[in-house]
């Protein structure tokens, strides 16, 4: 049985890990300090014996995202697939970060369970995933959920894509962001062509109609517009 000095000795390796991964962001939560929250259920039902939630982010080019459109003329090249490759290529590095911290904990003789890039596996019927990374990413202090349904952060706006870990490490978490990001100047809104957005109610963060939207994207063949108008950390409106 691990002494306690030993179990520091542990954590401390696999904070260590974090620190060292080659990636754009990265942010740690410990479950108990959202204990009865549904995010913490969810890592719990995932890996119970769960200790902490390391969340890691890439940064999406914009180069790439302002080559996107909603709109698609029959026999013409996709501009989006371009910004889906771009996006495949971050994803490979943060699939590859959440093995590492994985890695790193099983080689101190601790449970982890590495989710990559691309999202967990998803309830059709509610379209629900089993955990949701942008929650686990704003109890993590990279940002906030804002009216577009995105993470937004201060140095990327909704510009990011994201992966997660969860571990039996005790880590060190980082601190939540507390002030708002989002400007709830409802660009989002007014420029999504699936009509899936609208004004949240009071307390809420955003409202989404996400069927519109999965309809709407897979019709489509992709849609970033809400990401791509958002003002937030954009070059577009920051120049």
């Amino acid at each position: 049985m691990a002494t306690k000095k030993n179990m520091v000795k542990i954590n401390k390796e696999v904070q260590e890990a974090v620190s060292r991964l080659n990636v754009d962001m990265t942010g740690i939560a410990r479950i108990n300090d959202h204990k009865g929250t549904k995010l913490a259920k969810d890592a719990l039902n995932l890996l119970p014996s769960a200790k902490s939630i390391v969340v890691m982010g890439m940064e999406i080019w914009p180069e790439f995202l302002d080559l996107t459109s909603p709109e698609r003329i029959a026999g013409a090249a996709n501009l989006n697939d371009l910004y889906r490759r771009h996006c495949d290529s971050l994803g490979g590095r943060l699939t590859g970060a959440a093995y590492e911290v994985a890695r790193a904990s099983r080689k101190a003789g601790l449970k982890a369970l590495p989710l990559g890039y691309g999202g967990p596996s998803v309830d059709g019927r509610f379209l629900e995933p089993v955990i949701s990374y942008k929650q686990a990413a704003e109890a993590a202090g990279l940002g906030r959920i804002g009216m577009s349904s995105l993470l937004l952060t201060h140095r990327f706006g909704p510009r990011v894509v994201l992966s997660a870990c969860l571990t039996e490490a005790v880590l060190e978490p980082d601190k939540i962001i507390e002030e708002r990001i989002c400007r709830y100047c409802n660009v989002c809104v007014g420029k999504c062509p699936a009509h899936a957005l609208g004004r949240p109610a009071p307390g809420e963060a955003y409202l989404l109609n996400k069927f519109a939207c999965r309809t709407y994207v897979d019709a489509a063949g992709g849609c970033s517009e809400c990401m791509r108008v958002c003002p937030i950390a954009s070059p577009r409106y920051n120049k």
